[in-house]
């Protein structure tokens, strides 16, 4: 696979996890990324996942927009690798993207949905 398609399916991944992180809908979208990334650590990577939110839900509300951007870059970075390594987890990506689409938040400048139209 291309690089490009690998880093733009990371950065949707990374902006839907950052759009949903102070919401009820992180643990479920947090335990399908990480089984899809790296099925054999996904109890780590979910551990990983969870510190980055507490940085994220623990932002002043003034500062939360930049720690969504700060939390977006990353796990862009690390879910980018993930997929570089294990190449064959992007279409299972796509899918829990493509699911979990409806469901997220929708608001002015939402990543997750500008990602989605780019697929």
């Amino acid at each position: 696979m291309r690089e490009e398609p690998l880093r733009l399916l990371a950065g949707a991944a990374a902006g839907a996890l950052a759009t949903v992180a102070d919401t009820e809908q992180w643990p479920a979208l947090r335990t399908r990324v990480a089984a899809v990334l790296a099925p054999d650590l996904a109890d780590l990577v979910s551990a990983r996942m969870d510190d980055a939110r507490r940085r994220l839900v623990a932002a002043p509300r003034v500062r939360l927009e930049l720690a969504r951007a700060e939390f977006t870059t990353e796990w862009r970075g690390s879910i980018h690798t993930m997929l570089w390594e294990r190449p064959e987890a992007a279409g299972p990506l796509r899918a829990v993207l493509h699911d979990v689409s409806p469901a997220l938040p929708r608001v002015v400048g939402d990543f997750a949905a500008g990602a989605t139209a780019r697929r």
